[in-house]
Parts: structure tokens; sequence; C-alpha cells
């Protein structure tokens, strides 16, 4: 092959890891509605024009960085950290190693992917996860629901709806104020500990 051609590619996909380095950056930090693409470009030490040769509009870019294969994932870890929860009382999900295994691996998943998180919560006008929030917080509070039911052996046996809501509505916020913080990633693992323990320990009193 060409040694000037591979040169040229090597050339164009550190433009392009640049390119996603910014926009990563500033959605996470100034929020999807208001970056711009010429923002980006800037931040990416290019010229916008350039900046659209390499995607030909901010929604195309936010999917280059959050694929449809992502926010499955982070939906179905949620179900499966609630699934895994079914049939045991408050009691034995606090000693239950698998439950704290599954802590821990939400944890360094959240950790992992601060940034894109964030982007998705605080909401992306426009584009096909404009409604990550709503959707997240509406699968779990259905999985909630389950949970109770199981426990207490009634499939009517479930908290006010509206409860719930609040309840999730506050944890979302929280995250998200942990999360945005400046804090290093040791800092905001603590913080995310002490949240989850004051969350479980509040659904614990609902039993």
């Amino acid at each position: 092959m060409n040694n000037k051609f591979i040169i040229m590619q090597i050339l164009k996909n550190n433009i392009r890891v640049q390119i996603e380095r910014a926009a990563l950056q500033l959605f996470a930090a100034r929020g999807f509605d208001c970056t711009t693409m010429a923002e980006i470009a800037a931040m990416a030490g290019i010229s916008t024009g350039n900046l659209y040769r390499y995607h030909s509009n901010k929604e195309e870019l936010l999917y280059a960085l959050i694929p449809e294969s992502f926010v499955e994932s982070c939906l179905q870890m949620l179900r499966q950290k609630i699934d895994l929860a079914m049939g045991m009382n408050a009691k034995q999900i606090a000693v239950s190693r698998e439950f704290r295994k599954s802590n821990a691996a939400l944890l360094k998943f959240i950790l992992d992917n601060r940034q894109k998180l964030l982007i998705l919560l605080r909401g992306c006008s426009g584009t096909r996860w404009h409604d990550f929030r709503t959707v997240a917080q509406k699968t779990v509070i259905e999985k909630a629901g389950d949970f109770f039911a199981g426990i207490v052996g009634r499939s009517d046996a479930r908290p006010d709806p509206v409860l719930l809501t609040g309840i999730y509505e506050n944890l979302i916020n929280v995250t998200i104020t942990i999360l945005g913080s400046e804090s290093n990633r040791k800092a905001c693992r603590q913080s995310l500990i002490g949240l989850l323990k004051y969350h479980q320990a509040g659904l614990a009193a609902l039993c």
C-alpha cells in the first residue's frame, strides 16, 4: 500500500478522534442542545467546513458517540439489576453477594461512561434519544412495581406510582448532579455509593 495513503488515513483518523472527543466533552458540559458544530470544530482545532466532511450534522455526530447498542445496554443493565433483587427482602438484598457485584458493575459502567450518560440524561432534543430519561425512569418504575408486588405476594401490592415517580426523579436528578460535578473518579464513585445506600434504605422502608 502507498505510504502516502497510509499517512493520510492516520491523519484522518486522528481528526475523527479529535472531533468525537471535543463533541463528547462539549455535549456533556453544555448539553447537546446548546452546543454548535462551530464550537465542536473550534475545540477540535479544525475548521467548521472540515468538520462537516466527517459528520453531516450534529445529530449524526451524536449517534457516532452514542449508538443504539449503548442506549440498549443502559436500559438492560437497569432491568437486570432489579430482576436480580426480585423475591428478596431488604435484609436478603443487604447480604447478597450477587447484588453487591451488581452494584459494583453498575458503578463501573456509570463511571466509565460518565459523559455519555450525562448527555443522555440531560436530553437531546430532536434526536432518537430525546426521551431517554423518561424511558429509563419508566423502565425502572415498572420493574420496581414488580419487585414490591413480589415481596408482598400480590400483583396489586404496588407503591403509589406518584411516590415512585418522585423517588426516581430525585435519584436521577442527584445522579446528574454528581456526574456533572468536577469531582474526580474516586470522589464521584463515593458519592454514587452514598446515593445508592440512601436509595436502597428508602425503598426498604416501603416494603
